[in-house]
């Protein structure tokens, strides 16, 4: 019987406005905690440069403890977690999708030696 690989979360942003747009690196942890940390800290992080009603949006979001502890839930279940941020120029979405991944390497298995030239 083959054991079920790991779970981990994947972490991204997206923004869609029709042109590209440099959006937060990233990640991959093997905790939902971290996942929405990472969400909620990228969201902090571009709050200043927000118009008006979009900044309150995301720091009324930043501000509801609940919301991250739903998130967390949410990401136990298997279920995936995202915030959407409308602002006048462009939807930003932050998402953290639970997803299998295989271990890392082990010691017993074998391994190819490395090809040598004879020179």
């Amino acid at each position: 019987m083959n054991a079920p690989l790991p779970r981990a979360y994947w972490c991204h942003a997206d923004v869609d406005d029709g042109r590209y747009r440099l959006a937060p690196d990233g990640l991959v942890t093997t905790a939902p905690g971290p996942a929405v940390a990472w969400m909620r800290e990228s969201v902090r992080g571009m709050t200043p440069r927000l118009d008006r009603d979009a900044f309150h949006r995301a720091w009324a979001w930043l501000g509801d403890r609940r919301s991250a502890e739903v998130a967390v839930q949410a990401l136990r279940r298997g279920q995936l977690y995202a915030y959407e941020l409308d602002t006048h120029t462009a939807r930003w979405r932050w998402t953290a999708y639970p997803v299998s991944v295989l271990p890392p390497p082990l010691d017993h298995l074998p391994i190819e030696p490395p090809v040598r030239s004879h020179a």
